[in-house]
């Protein structure tokens, strides 16, 4: 466990907790490490989420499927990354989403039920860490109102802009999103052919610039 260590002293939900207590703590909300290879399902939609998991290593995506079979990139998970937290904290019994290995990865799994009540021992650090669940959760309603405003936007160009804009804050002009091209057309619930030309023209009308998945943006 201890090698993970550096990745858990950057994640929101460990946020003003002793690293020193980091280990007996996991050991106290039961948390347990588990290898998932690329194309296997974390959580399944219509199952019932248990635990929320944290990103120790490579890379998953939260999906939605409809009825049709139609998919939806919702979000992309990277190291240091949780999951499932809102899930657990509303007490859904069936997940809407499924939660996919996109790499090979590593994950870690923690109790929801050992995290919101506290153990015989009366833990510190419970109270902390159900603070910081709840920011998680405020935050990451946030990202999903964004990403419903991009939905909204009529063009492609349109949501094309606005999605590479979002990198913006934390990578500067020149940004690497975690998407394929047929990922990325999922993400935005747009055609794939029409995406790719749709990107063509904004590269010839000199928008922007492109090479897999670098943009700059001009």
């Amino acid at each position: 466990m201890k090698e993970y260590f550096p990745v858990l002293k950057s994640v929101s939900l460990f946020s003003g907790i002793d690293i020193g207590g980091l280990e007996p703590m996991l050991g106290c909300i039961g948390a347990k490490v588990k290898k998932v290879r690329k194309g296997a399902i974390v959580l399944l939609a219509g199952d019932k989420p248990r635990h929320v998991g944290i990103v120790l290593s490579g890379q998953l995506q939260i999906i939605r499927e409809d009825y049709e079979g139609n998919r939806s990139i919702l979000s992309v998970l990277t190291s240091g990354d949780t999951f499932a937290e809102a899930l657990c904290c509303a007490g859904v019994a069936e997940s809407p989403v499924t939660v996919l290995a996109d790499q090979d990865s590593t994950i870690l799994l923690l109790s929801i039920e050992r995290i919101l009540h506290t153990c015989p021992h009366s833990c510190s650090f419970h109270r902390d860490m159900i603070k910081n669940l709840l920011g998680i959760v405020a935050r990451k309603s946030l990202l999903l109102q964004s990403h419903m405003e991009i939905l909204s936007l009529n063009s492609i160009r349109a949501k094309v802009i606005r999605y590479i804009e979002s990198f913006a804050p934390k990578q500067g002009h020149e940004v690497i999103i975690p998407l394929n091209r047929e990922e990325m057309a999922d993400h935005l619930c747009v055609d794939r052919s029409a995406l790719s030309h749709e990107l063509s023209k904004m590269k010839k009308d000199g928008l922007l610039d492109y090479r897999k998945n670098r943009f700059l943006l001009k």
